[in-house]
């Protein structure tokens, strides 16, 4: 009995609680009224408040679709609030001025008895719309994560041109698998893209050579060696040095120098170009 009132009385007052909850939307004033309003309006739009009165049904295949209902309109609204930098607070914060307009009307008033159990069920509806909205904002927050991340990446190991068929890669950081494969693939693109014929790898910004990254610079030196290119390490200090020899780490099929300026005396005499002093 309790279910069917409930799900008649949201019905019957369903125009009626979406001019106030809109009212009182549009009175708590914030930076991100355009969208928190956008967002309501298309909540409402696509039947928000039928499925809030369906929640109540005593019928459970009813109430199952209207939690499927209400999900799937989050899915198709909440990431405009995502994409506006709405934070999730203030998402959530209106959906609770309905759980107060239902307290202030006069049958709760005069009816307490319904107002506990009402709420009960209110805030059990809530709880799970709460928890897919939070949902959908950590999937926009890890692709956001994700995409920073790429671009970072791509940006960490760029190839760029400075004569014509040389090219330089300068690397600052450390470098994991996952960074090393996006180095060779860089160098192997970037190679083919500037036709290059020398290829500087400067290490200058590499704090640490171990042995999986000085298998991973020779990899890639040898992935630039079978698109007929040649790759010279520059920026080898005098600590890598010894800390290259101290692991045993062969590198005597690269050129390896300790400068760029060595490195691009080198790559120029290599492509049959020099530089010359003009008196």
């Amino acid at each position: 009995m309790f279910r069917k009132t409930s799900q008649q009385f949201i019905r019957d007052h369903k125009d009626e609680i979406e001019e106030l909850w809109k009212d009182r939307r549009a009175a708590a004033s914030s930076s991100y009224d355009h969208a928190i309003e956008t967002f309501i309006t298309h909540m409402i739009y696509d039947g928000f408040l039928s499925y809030f009165a369906d929640f109540f049904s005593e019928k459970e295949e009813v109430r199952e679709g209207a939690v499927d209902g209400i999900e799937q309109a989050c899915y198709r609204h909440v990431p405009q609030c995502t994409e506006a930098d709405v934070p999730v607070s203030a998402v959530v914060q209106p959906f609770y001025l309905i759980r107060d307009i239902l307290l202030e009307t006069e049958e709760m008033q005069q009816h307490p008895t319904f107002i506990l159990p009402l709420m009960k069920e209110v805030d059990q509806f809530f709880f799970r719309l709460i928890g897919v909205i939070h949902d959908i904002y950590a999937s926009s927050w890890k692709n956001k994560l994700l995409a920073q991340r790429s671009a970072m990446m791509e940006l960490s190991a760029p190839l760029i041109p400075l004569f014509e068929s040389i090219t330089v890669m300068p690397i600052v950081g450390a470098i994991d698998t996952e960074r090393a494969q996006l180095i060779t693939q860089n160098l192997l693109y970037g190679a083919i893209k500037y036709e290059s014929k020398v290829v500087l790898i400067d290490i200058t910004g590499v704090a640490e050579v171990n042995t999986m990254v000085a298998q991973h610079i020779i990899k890639a030196a040898e992935a630039i060696h079978l698109i007929g290119a040649e790759c010279i390490v520059v920026g080898i200090r005098p600590e890598i040095a010894q800390t290259m020899i101290s692991l045993g780490i062969d590198m005597d099929m690269l050129t390896t120098l300790s400068s760029m300026s060595q490195g691009l005396r080198v790559a120029l005499e290599k492509t049959g170009k020099e530089i010359r002093e003009i008196n």
